[in-house]
C-alpha cells in the first residue's frame, strides 16, 4: 500500500491533470503484485487516492502519508 503512494508522489501524481493510469504503476517491478488492483480499490476507498476516467492520483491526505514515509 506505502508503495503505490510513494509512487505516485514520485511521478507528481498530485491532482487529475497529472493523473497516471494502473499500467504506469503495473510497470514498476515493486508493483508486479497481483494484489495491486485490490490495494488500489482500499486506498480509493480510505480516500488516499481518487480514481477518475481510469487515472489515479493522491489526494491531500494521501500526499501526506506519502510523505510521512520520509520524516
Amino acid at each position: 500500500m506505502e508503495e503505490i503512494l510513494a509512487m505516485l508522489s514520485n511521478l507528481g501524481a498530485i491532482d487529475e491533470k497529472k493523473a497516471v493510469t494502473r499500467e504506469v504503476l503495473k510497470n514498476s517491478d515493486k508493483l508486479k503484485d497481483p494484489g495491486v488492483d485490490d490495494e488500489i480499490a482500499s486506498l480509493v476507498e480510505t480516500g488516499y487516492i481518487r480514481e477518475a476516467d481510469g487515472r489515479l492520483y493522491l489526494t491531500q491526505s494521501g500526499l501526506f502519508r506519502a510523505l510521512s514515509r520520509f520524516s
